[in-house]
C-alpha cells in the first residue's frame, strides 16, 4: 500500500480547501478532520508474490497508561492484502475445500486447490454461516447464510428479505462487484409442472440465519434460526456427506419429519425415489432431492424412476436488476452488509457487535469481534482486509487478541483516505477472521485464532475462503 493515497475526489477537496484557506478570512473557523488512521503506524509493504503485497497497520500503544487509545489491552494490527493483476498473472477465488457441507481451516481449504493451476498465495474466510446440529450425521457441518457459489455451482439460495435480497460479493475475472442478490429456484417434472426449491445443502425445514421466503418463521435469535415444515432441498454432489436424516435438530419439529428423497443422476434422470430421506451420497455429477410437507408431496405425486428432471436456478443482480449467468467463472460469498459503496459508510450500516467487553479501564465498552473484508481500492485491484489482535512469537494466545471493533467503527478506518479503499463488504468475523498467506519461504496464519476447543486456542473451521492465486486472465480478461 503507498500512504497517502487519496482517492480522486478527495484530492480534489482537499486541494480545493487549500486554495479557499489562502482566500477566505472564516478559513481557520472549522477544526481539520482527523484521519481514521491518524493513530496507526504503517508498517512497509511485504511483497508475497509478483502483485500481491500486505501491508500491516499497528495500533499506536498510549507509552504511559499501556493500553491502545480505547483502553484495549494490546494494540490492534490492520492487515491489507493488495492484489494487483498488472504485476502479475492473478485471479480472485471462493472455495469451499475438500466438500461443500463440512466447515474446515481456511489453511486447509486452500490446501485442497490445485497447486499446479491456481497455487493460493494468500486467503482469507468468506461468508457468514451456521454449523449443523450434530444430528446431521458428521462433524463440522456447514450451511452457508445466504448465496454462496464457486464455480457457477450454487451452495445456498439467498436471504429473502422482503423479496429485495441480500448483500453478496459476486467474483468474477478476478475482481469482486458487491451488490444485492436474490436466487430464483424451481424444480421441473416431467410433464413441465414446477415447484419451488427453496434451498441447496442444508436440513430441510430448518433456515439458517434469514429467512428463505415469506413463509420462513424465526424459531430462535442466538443464533438466529428459522423454520418451514413445507420445503424442498437439493443437495449437489460437491456436498461431500451423506445427506441429513431427519431429526437434524430435535427442538425444531420440521426437522424430524420422515419426508421423501429423490436421486437423480448426472443426466437429470430418477434413479430411485422413496419415503424417508437421508444417509446417502450424492451420485457424482447428480443431485439429491430432499422433501418435507407439502414439498415431499409434491415429490412423491409427481416423480418415479426414469423420470427426467430439471433444476432451473437464476442468480439476480436486484442493483443492476439483471440476472447473472451462473458459468464457470463465477463465484459469490455473502454477507449481510457493506461496509463501503463508492467510497463512504452507507448509512444503513448498523454498528453492530457479538462480544462487546469492558476495556481495561474498567468502564469504556469496547467490541472484541475480529473483523474480515473482502473490496476493491482506487486503482480497482481487490484488496482483503482483517482487523484482529496480534499473534505471538511463543505460540501463547490470550483471549485478549481477539480484538476488532463495532462494525460501524471498522467501516471507518477502512474509509480513511490513506487505504484508498472503495467498495468492501463485511465477511464473517469473530473467531472465523483468518488470513494465510503463502510465499517461497513457507506458508503462514497472519491472524491470532480466538475459538477455544478442550482448552486450547484453535482457528476457526468456516465454510469458504476467498483466495487471490495463479490465473491466467486478471482483471482485464474478456468475458
Amino acid at each position: 500500500m503507498t500512504r497517502n493515497r487519496l482517492r480522486p475526489w478527495v484530492a480534489v477537496a482537499a486541494a480545493l480547501g487549500a486554495a479557499l484557506t489562502l482566500t477566505s478570512p472564516a478559513a481557520n473557523a472549522e477544526e481539520p478532520v482527523t484521519a481514521p488512521l491518524a493513530k496507526w503506524t504503517e508498517g512497509a509493504p511485504v511483497k508475497i508474490a509478483a502483485g500481491v503485497t500486505r501491508t500491516t497497520w499497528t495500533e499506536n500503544v498510549d507509552l504511559v497508561n499501556g493500553t491502545s487509545p480505547d483502553n484495549r489491552a494490546k494494540p490492534r494490527i490492520l492487515q491489507i492484502v493488495e492484489i494487483d493483476p498488472t504485476a502479475g498473472a492473478l485471479t480472485l477465488e471462493s472455495t469451499i475445500g475438500t466438500n461443500g457441507g463440512s466447515a474446515e481451516k481456511v489453511i486447509d481449504q486452500l490446501a485442497q486447490v490445485s497447486a499446479a493451476t491456481r497455487h493460493p498465495y494468500a486467503g482469507v474466510n468468506g461468508g457468514l454461516f451456521q454449523p449443523e446440529p450434530a444430528g446431521a450425521g458428521a462433524a463440522d457441518t456447514a450451511a452457508h447464510s445466504s448465496v454462496s457459489a464457486t464455480d457457477g455451482v450454487l451452495h445456498s439460495s439467498s436471504c429473502w428479505m422482503g423479496g429485495k435480497g441480500s448483500t453478496g460479493a459476486v467474483i468474477q475475472y478476478g475482481t469482486p462487484y458487491i451488490t444485492k442478490l436474490l436466487t430464483d429456484l424451481k424444480l421441473i417434472g416431467p410433464s413441465g409442472e414446477t415447484v419451488r426449491i427453496d434451498d441447496f445443502n442444508r436440513t430441510p425445514g430448518r433456515p439458517p440465519h434469514c429467512a428463505r421466503d415469506a413463509e420462513d418463521t424465526l424459531v430462535s435469535t442466538k443464533p438466529s434460526v428459522y423454520t418451514d415444515p413445507d420445503e424442498i432441498v437439493v443437495f449437489t454432489d460437491d456436498y461431500g456427506l451423506p445427506v441429513p436424516k431427519p431429526g437434524t435438530d430435535p427442538s425444531i419439529v420440521a426437522t424430524t419429519d420422515a419426508g421423501f428423497e429423490v436421486v437423480v443422476d448426472a443426466h437429470g434422470v430418477v434413479t430411485k425415489v422413496g419415503e424417508g430421506r437421508g444417509g446417502t451420497v450424492v451420485p457424482a455429477g447428480g443431485r439429491i432431492i430432499q422433501g418435507i410437507g407439502t414439498g415431499a408431496q409434491w415429490l412423491r405425486d409427481r416423480l418415479a424412476v426414469d423420470d427426467r428432471v430439471t433444476i432451473d436456478q437464476k442468480l439476480h443482480d436486484v442493483t443492476q436488476d439483471r440476472d447473472i449467468p451462473l458459468d464457470d467463472s463465477v463465484d459469490v460469498v455473502s454477507s449481510f452488509h457493506q461496509l463501503l459503496r463508492n467510497g463512504t459508510i452507507p448509512t444503513e450500516l448498523p454498528n453492530s457487535c457479538s462480544e462487546p467487553r469492558t476495556g481495561k479501564n474498567g468502564t469504556t465498552q469496547i467490541c472484541i469481534d475480529s473483523r474480515t473484508a473482502l473490496g476493491t481500492n482506487v486503482y480497482g485491484r481487490p484488496v482483503l482486509v482483517t482487523l484482529s489482535g496480534q499473534t505471538t512469537a511463543d505460540g501463547v494466545y490470550p483471549e485478549a487478541n481477539e480484538d476488532g471493533d463495532y462494525l460501524r467503527n471498522f467501516a471507518t478506518l477502512l474509509s480513511d483516505p490513506d487505504l484508498g479503499i472503495i467498495d468492501a463488504i463485511n465477511l464473517d468475523g469473530g473467531g472465523s477472521t483468518t488470513l494465510v498467506t503463502r510465499s517461497p519461504t513457507g506458508t503462514a496464519v497472519n491472524t491470532p485464532p480466538t475459538d477455544r476447543v478442550g482448552g486450547q486456542f484453535v482457528h476457526r473451521k468456516v465454510a469458504d475462503s476467498v483466495y487471490t492465486g495463479v490465473g491466467g486472465y486478471g482483471m482485464y480478461a474478456k468475458p
